[in-house]
């Protein structure tokens, strides 16, 4: 089994901390399985899931439960809930169930985006839980590599190569990140799996959230994004090709990026004169989905980068953010990671040109980004410069995503 890189601090924050873990990502990354490893672990516990229907008659005719469990009273007693947050009084529901019995009692959440709806509101939680996102799995959490922000500018000077990381990428490449068809790695089992993976999303997770009578134009909607992966979204060219309203589909790509189906990531404007300051680019959790092959592999970059960004700030790491870069003459790099707000990393993507981007080269001047690294979708590279004072990196995909959380 795949130890999952946020398995340890999920335990560090139950048993040190005191507070409940809430653990969200997209459907089947692996959140149930991670919650009962932990329950399994702890020794002493309660699995309870909101879609079955008996944990449901329990919990209404009995929301303490769990007090009445056999439990050795010289430790605490783990309780999961899983896809709580369907109950409509779940908030308060929490709150009473920490205020009672935190002392006694650890709690771990698991759920989709919607455990992020009320961080941007009126939070009757606060102070009560740490978050914590589980995303598809990536190389370096594949092959155990647990990189922490302070050792990643060590590793951009000198680039070790693992001998499994080459076929780890290719397996992931072809068959995505969500444990159970890398596990497979079968192209007809992948396609099963996928089809019946966004319709449960959207036919059943999405319609049943926000009740939408439109739900088929949300599917279309959705099979319009793997084309424009790496381009600025333009709301108005979507609301065209959909025919709803600009304001329709800004709702209905909240709605999509809030349950998981896609992430952006926004234009850098900071410092850079003539930059763009809007539209932010489209990316997808399950990177097969997107039938090109330069649009996967920049997809594929992408998450590596974005997981490993979220997971930094959510242990308490460092305060990193990632964009993208692209001027109004047109000239872009496609990733910038920036360390509390300045550049510290430019990420270009080439399938093969193993030639130094020029554009890379004009803005690690611009922003002085300590390193500029041109990832390459070809297996063997690996080239080290150095040029204005700054470090360049010419090298295989694998061999920089390793790097990564």
């Amino acid at each position: 089994m795949i130890k999952r890189n946020i398995h340890d601090v999920t335990k560090i924050i139950l048993e040190k901390y005191g507070k409940m873990v809430f653990i969200s990502g997209p459907r089947q990354s692996g959140k149930t399985t991670l919650s009962k490893q932990i329950l399994n672990e702890m020794r002493q516990g309660s699995y309870f899931n909101w879609d079955i229907v008996n944990h449901q008659k329990k919990l209404i005719k009995d929301p303490y439960f769990f007090e009445k469990e056999n439990r050795d009273l010289q430790r605490k007693f783990l309780v999961v809930f899983d896809e709580i947050h369907k109950y409509s009084k779940w908030k308060n529901y929490l709150k009473g169930v920490y205020d009672g019995y935190a002392g006694e009692f650890s709690f771990v959440i698991t759920g989709s985006g919607r455990l992020d709806l009320f961080k941007k509101g009126g939070d009757s939680l606060l102070g009560r839980y740490f978050s914590l996102p589980l995303f598809p799995l990536t190389i370096g959490e594949i092959l155990g590599v647990q990189i922490e922000w302070r050792n990643f500018k060590e590793h951009l000077i000198d680039m070790q190569s693992n001998p499994k990381s080459r076929k780890t990428y290719e397996l992931l490449f072809n068959f995505s990140g969500f444990p159970e068809p890398f596990i497979k790695s079968s192209e007809k089992f992948y396609n099963m799996w996928f089809q019946e993976r966004k319709s449960l999303l959207i036919r059943e997770d999405i319609r049943n959230a926000y009740a939408v009578r439109e739900i088929s134009n949300i599917e279309i909607l959705s099979n319009l994004l793997p084309e424009r992966i790496g381009s600025p979204l333009s709301i108005n060219s979507l609301s065209e090709d959909v025919g709803a309203s600009f304001d329709t589909v800004k709702d209905w790509l909240l709605i999509l990026e809030q349950f998981y189906y896609f992430f952006r990531i926004k234009p850098f404007s900071k410092s850079i004169s003539r930059s763009i300051k809007k539209e932010a680019k489209a990316y997808l959790y399950d990177w097969v989905e997107a039938q090109d092959e330069s649009s996967r592999f920049e997809n594929i970059v992408a998450l590596h980068l974005f997981k490993a960004t979220k997971l930094w700030r959510s242990l308490g790491q460092a305060y990193t953010e990632l964009f993208y870069l692209r001027d109004r003459e047109k000239r872009e790099v496609d990733f910038v990671l920036t360390d509390r707000g300045k550049p510290f990393v430019l990420i270009e993507c080439k399938l093969s040109d193993d030639n130094i981007s020029n554009n890379l080269m004009i803005f690690q001047r611009k922003t002085n980004a300590p390193f500029a690294i041109q990832v390459v979708n070809k297996k063997g590279i690996s080239k080290k410069m150095r040029q204005n004072g700054f470090t360049q990196w010419i090298v295989s995909a694998e061999r920089f995503l390793a790097m990564l959380p």
